[in-house]
């Protein structure tokens, strides 16, 4: 399943052009039904996957996006006013050696697991914990090096850069930001189909303005026969002049998938996270249930429940399709 999304780091010398090439992508239809707010409909993710897998000097990947487009709100009925476009990814891979790769363009942050799948069919729920995507930069153009530790499974260390600001990025929202340098590092200290567990750090600069964010973090997931548990804690220290309540964003989320029968997961999250510029701190539960016929497939129905400041979903009913394909 994972390899929709990553693309094997090169291939044969002999491979033909047509054989080195493959398209993929996925889709992600959305209806929101929040407290106090129309229900709507939406196509909120289409996107595509272009690989090439040619030698190990040459194997590049883009992923153009098409995203929040309208379908229906209640009370004014059919939509499709309006269409989003992005590319999401744009780069090239270079096996420099056995054990170490670099990557150069666009991609995604190496900050934590739920960033790296952030695929709809690939996450158990419609809506993503505030602590995987709020307090950090979630893509980066620039650079990665990653190193694969020969003597231990799943061991890997990666350091990226961004030298400027970030190449197509999308619209900011309310709460959101741009960043025009950022540096980090992610220590992958064990990762199979079992458990994986990590540790990042990133530095960066608030794109207009002067403000700097440093942030720690630790996230892992743990598959068992029986159930699935996840987890990730933020600290992010918030450099700036501006008055805020605080000087950091702190927080943290524990997810758990239990497989019932014929398909169907029930999921469960609690979630809580405290902003530096808002006085509330945010607390989540979310409880629902994801059918899966086959793994890339998946019809998701979920409760939101928070209190506090809203960052993304208030409390409400939530439900989408998503499909690789």
């Amino acid at each position: 399943m994972m390899a929709f999304l990553a693309p094997p780091l090169y291939a044969d010398e002999t491979s033909s052009w047509h054989d080195a090439i493959s398209v993929s992508g996925y889709s992600k239809l959305a209806i929101s039904a929040p407290n106090g707010a129309p229900t709507s409909v939406e196509l909120d993710d289409l996107s595509l996957f272009i690989s090439g897998k040619f030698n190990r000097w040459l194997n590049p990947f883009l992923e153009a996006e098409a995203y929040s487009i309208p379908l229906w709100q209640e009370s004014r009925g059919l939509q499709f006013n309006s269409v989003q476009l992005v590319i999401e990814r744009l780069y090239n891979d270079i096996q420099v050696t056995d054990s170490d790769t670099l990557r150069l363009g666009k991609f995604l942050a190496p900050i934590n697991h739920w960033n790296i799948i952030h695929a709809a069919p690939l996450v158990w729920t419609t809506n993503r914990p505030v602590t995987s995507a709020y307090s950090r930069a979630n893509y980066i153009t620039g650079l990665n090096l990653r190193h694969d530790f020969d003597a231990l499974s799943g061991h890997a260390l990666e350091v990226y850069w961004q030298p400027a600001a970030e190449f197509n990025p999308k619209p900011l929202s309310e709460h959101e930001r741009h960043y025009q340098a950022v540096a980090g590092a992610r220590w992958i200290v064990h990762e199979d189909l079992d458990y994986y567990l990590g540790l990042s750090f990133q530095h960066a600069d608030v794109e207009g303005s002067n403000e700097k964010r440093n942030s720690v973090g630790i996230d892992g997931n743990w598959q068992h026969q029986w159930f699935e548990l996840e987890s990730e804690l933020l600290f992010t220290h918030v450099d700036t002049k501006q008055r805020h309540y605080r000087d950091h964003d702190w927080g943290g989320y524990v997810q758990m998938a239990v497989p019932l029968v014929a398909h169907f997961n029930l999921i469960g999250r609690y979630e809580h996270f405290g902003f530096s510029d808002q006085s509330a701190p945010a607390n989540t539960v979310l409880g629902g249930v994801v059918y899966r016929p086959v793994p890339r497939l998946s019809f998701k129905l979920e409760w939101q429940q928070t209190e506090g400041s809203v960052y993304h979903n208030q409390t409400g009913l939530y439900s989408s399709i998503a499909v690789l394909f």
